[in-house]
Formats: C-alpha cells, sequence, structure tokens
C-alpha cells in the first residue's frame, strides 16, 4: 500500500463520515428531543450520531456506496430544511398563528425535507424507472 492509497482511504472515510453526521444528526435530535422533552441540541443525539456515522462510513470508503450521492442528499436536505422552515414561518405569520414548539416545528420540516433530499440524491434511478433519459447518460449510451 502507497502513502496515497492510505491517504485517499483516509480522506474517503473523513468525508463519509462527516456526511453521514450531517445527514443523521438532525433526526436524531428532534427524535430524542420529542421522546425525553430535552434540548434539540443535547449531547447523546450528538454522540449517537457520531457512533453511527463513523460505523457506517465502511461502504463508502469501500466504493460499495457513492460519495456524490451522499454529499447531493446531505446538501438537498439542508437546503430543503431551511426552504421548508422559512415557508413554513411565513405561512404562520401569514394565517396569524402562534409558532409551536420548536421540536415539533423542526420535526415538521424534517419531515417535508427527508424524502425531498432522497429524491434528490437518486434522481437518476427516478428518471430511469419513469422512463426519462438519466442526467448523466450521453445520447449514445442511452440508446
Amino acid at each position: 500500500m502507497s502513502a496515497r492509497s492510505w491517504a485517499d482511504a483516509t480522506a474517503a472515510f473523513v468525508l463519509a463520515a462527516l456526511g453521514l453526521y450531517l445527514a443523521l444528526f438532525p433526526a436524531f435530535s428532534v427524535a430524542w428531543a420529542l421522546f425525553t422533552g430535552a434540548d434539540l441540541f443535547a449531547g447523546p443525539p450528538q454522540t449517537a450520531a457520531l457512533v453511527v456515522a463513523v460505523g457506517g462510513s465502511y461502504p463508502f470508503v469501500a466504493g460499495d456506496w457513492s460519495s456524490r450521492r451522499l454529499a447531493v442528499f446531505v446538501v438537498a436536505l439542508y437546503v430543503v430544511s431551511g426552504a421548508a422552515g422559512l415557508a413554513g414561518l411565513a405561512l404562520l405569520q401569514s394565517v396569524e398563528i402562534p409558532l409551536p414548539s420548536t421540536v415539533v416545528a423542526r420535526s415538521a420540516v424534517l419531515a417535508v425535507a427527508y424524502p425531498v433530499a432522497v429524491a434528490a440524491a437518486f434522481r437518476d434511478r427516478v428518471r430511469r424507472r419513469l422512463g426519462f433519459r438519466p442526467l448523466d447518460a450521453t445520447d449514445s449510451e442511452w440508446r
């Protein structure tokens, strides 16, 4: 094994663990807050998300799962979370309903954000299933 292969594997591990942590922590923190009544940023969900992220990074390091797909999922999750949160706040403001608890509001936003992020990450498979040309295929590959 060369130093370059060690560096590539280490970089893949760090990026996969970071991506998985960013993908898992919102769900873990909301679930913990709903079940225990604790703060959204309590310590146990952070630790659990870190342990699962480190343990779950192997398929990304081994090359079985796509790091690009994980990155698209994480970016889509945070973009949709922000957009859904702002839209929800605007909707609540327009109908003059008081803001529910932060945990309920965050869980509603994540209920929208996770499915949209999955659809964004797997958009090529969805396009194939619907009979459309995949986004990354050339015309000669699609025939």
